[in-house]
């Protein structure tokens, strides 16, 4: 939940100011914690914010949290409600891109759970109308370390089809 919430807010501070601010709310929210956990979890944050790779979805034209809620015409002819929300939706001029944010050891992607990949597919399926002219492209960002894993557009598609097999 801190790590989430620091990349929730530290990407509108400057970058010079983002550890200082890290710590300012980690004693606010979390005083309890010892001054070394602290530390783990704001270099945690900020190697994930420096990410080369993800510069994207830290910068203007991208949100935290965003909310999304639609639906999804599965192939059967099935409309699915779904409403939920993503970590960090960036849209850029060559792609959409949906991020959720994991703590713990990073898992290569064809360990992601089912569940995951099928969350992800309702929400490609739901925000592609939006951008018919970019795909959108499903990233899983394992803080520890950082990793980040693309998820497969087939294995999104896969995902999807199973949804609607009786």
């Amino acid at each position: 939940v801190l790590t989430h919430a620091l990349l929730q807010h530290l990407p509108d501070v400057a970058p010079a100011g983002r550890a200082r601010a890290a710590e300012r709310f980690l004693l606010a929210r979390a005083a309890a914690l010892s001054a070394s956990d602290r530390v783990g979890l704001i270099e945690q944050a900020l190697r994930v914010l420096d990410q080369p790779g993800l510069a994207a979805l830290f910068g203007p034209h991208a949100r935290a949290e965003a909310a999304i809620a639609g639906k999804v015409v599965l192939g059967d002819g099935r409309e699915v409600e779904i409403a939920g929300r993503i970590d960090r939706l960036a849209v850029t001029d060559d792609a959409v891109l949906l991020a959720d944010f994991k703590t713990g050891a990073p898992r290569p992607a064809p360990e992601t759970p089912a569940r995951i990949v099928s969350q992800f597919a309702l929400y490609r399926a739901a925000l592609q109308p939006l951008w018919p002219d970019r795909p959108v492209r499903a990233l899983l960002v394992w803080t520890a370390g950082p990793r980040v894993v693309e998820l497969d557009p087939a294995a999104l598609d896969a995902a999807l089809a199973r949804l609607a097999a009786p």
